[in-house]
């Protein structure tokens, strides 16, 4: 409970630090924020004051700070002055895309890395890890807008198997339009840290398989196969998961580019308009978002290292 207790207000800090920042960069960046979110249809001297006292534009920026994060808690994010909805409402409604975005490129990834990496350290030099080392280094090395581009040009314009706008994006209304839409940007975002994850786990997997108890586990006449996915597998999982949590904050801003180039409706187009349209609300709520989904995935993987290692949780208990 204590680990857990300091792992929480470690979050906290974190999250507190990151927004923060967060704040100071996106109103410093604009020559008058004020005037910016009276928005270019009301930018009249005295609704731009006015804008300026309710948002403690002429105060420092740890009292602006103070406001907003009072405003956070209440979840009084304010209105847009471009799409004229409260920003609470806005996010609502494309943060849950993302999201599932998100889910599904990791397990997609995972999908792919696991057994992928498995079957390349088993047959550690041999033709198949050879190959898989030459195809992930080369997907690694290829930037996500490049497969985007490509896979939208042969898979939505030519041969139109795909749409390029998102038109049904809830599995609930229709799972197989569903999955038409996210199918292209799900592969986009996942194939890349499928390719990531084999490299990790294949790496850590071959140096498992020469310890000491692999060894053991193989003098007592266990099968190869239990010996793989039983007892080297978890031992070798620390890295990948420790990747899932550092790539998730990639996913989010992979899903700028993903989501602007297949029109899919989430927070990844909504925070590439807004900051075309100097929405600093939206902008400022976005990035609140982001940094919370990507602590709180740090949190929950942080916890999960107990359950695949006991040793780490009995060194927790005794301390």
């Amino acid at each position: 409970m204590r680990y857990f207790l300091q792992r929480l207000a470690q979050l906290v800090v974190v999250f507190l630090i990151v927004t923060f920042a967060a704040m100071v960069a996106i109103q410093g960046a604009s020559r008058d924020p004020a005037r910016d979110l009276a928005g270019p249809l009301n930018s009249n001297e005295a609704r731009v004051e006015q804008i300026r006292q309710q948002y403690h534009l002429d105060r420092a920026y740890p009292i602006r700070y103070a406001y907003w994060l009072k405003n956070i808690v209440t979840l009084d994010l304010g209105t847009s002055p471009t799409l004229g909805l409260p920003v609470r409402t806005i996010i609502g409604q494309r943060a849950p895309i993302t999201l599932l975005l998100g889910l599904y490129s990791i397990v997609f990834a995972l999908l792919i890395a696991v057994p992928v990496a498995v079957y390349a350290a088993y047959r550690r030099d041999g033709p198949f890890d050879r190959i898989v080392s030459g195809i992930t280094f080369a997907t690694v090395s290829l930037p996500n807008i490049i497969v985007a581009v490509l896979l939208g040009y042969f898979f939505a314009s030519k041969w139109r198997i795909f749409p390029y706008a998102a038109s049904k994006v809830w599995p609930w209304d229709d799972f197989v339009e569903h999955f038409r839409n996210v199918a292209l940007p799900t592969f986009v975002l996942g194939i890349g840290l499928a390719a990531i994850f084999i490299r990790l786990l294949r790496a850590d997997l071959v140096n498992t398989l020469q310890s000491d108890f692999i060894v053991m586990a193989r003098a007592k006449g266990l099968s190869p196969a239990r010996i793989l996915w039983r007892h080297a597998l978890r031992s070798s999982l620390f890295s990948i998961m420790t990747s899932v949590a550092l790539q998730f904050g990639g996913i989010l801003g992979g899903a700028v580019v993903v989501e602007q180039i297949y029109a899919l409706p989430g927070m990844g187009l909504l925070l590439f308009q807004a900051v075309q349209q100097k929405d600093l609300l939206v902008v400022q709520a976005c990035a609140a978002l982001f940094a919370l989904a990507v602590v709180i995935i740090n949190f929950i993987v942080d916890l999960l290292y107990a359950v695949v290692d006991p040793r780490i949780r009995h060194a927790r208990a005794l301390g």
